[in-house]
């Protein structure tokens, strides 16, 4: 039994997208994680702050896009907790003169923006470490997307509850899809469910980066963790596919488009052109094209993005 206290994502069944895909499709709502706007860097911020907060930490620095849901949630947990933010973006400086999306909670949350070529990046995390601590502060440095071994142990966690919510409902999925961006969320699950002893296959839907780039991210969390865990070292097969990439980051087309579309005309279920639309993109190719077997058990999770939605300049609705 859940606790007040206790912070958790429903799963929820697909009855409508599941009788016209012929598979059996449920989602792990981690866009609804009920702290500092959810979804899946929500649940990695709570887990990377553990470090800081023993510590006595009392700043955060890290980086991201203007639209990253990572530099949002730590900018909130850091006003959450009366403590010093300062954001290294990339990105174009004119959205600063109309903010919107994460971007517009960032700036409400209080963090103090700065934006840099992606060149300039380390330096300038550098920069404003020495700074907090010139001013008397303690601060702590959050690497992009909060990929890190606490970041990949939040979802390692996350798969007990999934199994939790898997033994009320007698139901186990043999598919796991999701969006893969820094690796850590995949590299999780994947170790999360290996421990279970569960063989459902993982399938990791790039959102930027290219293969073997992508997949060698993804690999090298999973080692990482095992190797926190004190587990025998083990390469793993690693699926992460990059055939929905389309032209990058932010960047999503027609076919992603329509899935966005789908999933939210026939379910209620809001997704996003940055991340969620290409992963549901990809699930419905997967089952179309047979490689994911009719009456199969897949479980979408859903990683959020709805403050990318809401900054997107994509016409969404047809």
């Amino acid at each position: 039994m859940k606790t007040r206290q206790e912070l958790f994502s429903p799963l929820q069944r697909l009855p409508r997208i599941s009788h016209h895909l012929g598979i059996e499709l449920r989602v792990m709502r981690d866009d609804l994680f009920p702290v500092i706007g959810g979804g899946n860097k929500a649940r990695k911020i709570i887990k990377i702050l553990q470090e800081p907060e023993s510590q006595g930490c009392n700043a955060l620095v890290t980086t991201g896009s203007l639209q990253s849901n990572h530099a949002r949630v730590t900018a909130l947990a850091a006003a959450q907790r009366g403590w010093g933010c300062k954001l290294i973006l990339h990105g174009d400086k004119e959205e600063l003169v109309k903010p919107k999306g994460n971007l517009l909670l960032m700036l409400l949350a209080g963090a103090e923006i700065q934006i840099v070529p992606s060149s300039d990046i380390a330096p300038a995390m550098q920069s404003a470490m020495d700074v907090f601590r010139a001013d008397g502060l303690n601060p702590y440095e959050i690497l992009g997307g909060g990929h890190c071994v606490a970041g990949a142990m939040a979802f390692v966690e996350a798969v007990k509850e999934l199994k939790e919510y898997c033994q009320e409902d007698k139901w186990q999925p043999d598919w796991l899809i999701l969006a893969s961006g820094t690796g850590t969320t995949q590299a999780g699950l994947m170790l999360g469910l290996e421990q279970l002893g569960w063989r459902t296959r993982v399938i990791g839907i790039s959102v930027a980066r290219r293969n073997p780039r992508g997949r060698d991210i993804v690999q090298n969390s999973y080692l990482e963790i095992r190797s926190y865990l004190q587990l025998p070292s083990l390469v793993q097969p690693i699926d992460f596919r990059d055939d929905w990439v389309g032209q990058g980051y932010e960047q999503a087309d027609s076919t992603v488009i329509s899935a966005i579309n789908i999933a939210a005309d026939i379910e209620g279920l809001i997704l996003d052109p940055t991340y969620t639309g290409k992963a549901f993109a990809a699930l419905l190719e997967l089952v179309s094209s047979g490689e994911i077997p009719q009456k199969s058990n897949v479980l979408f999770w859903h990683t959020g993005g709805l403050m990318n939605l809401m900054a997107s300049d994509y016409i969404i609705v047809k």
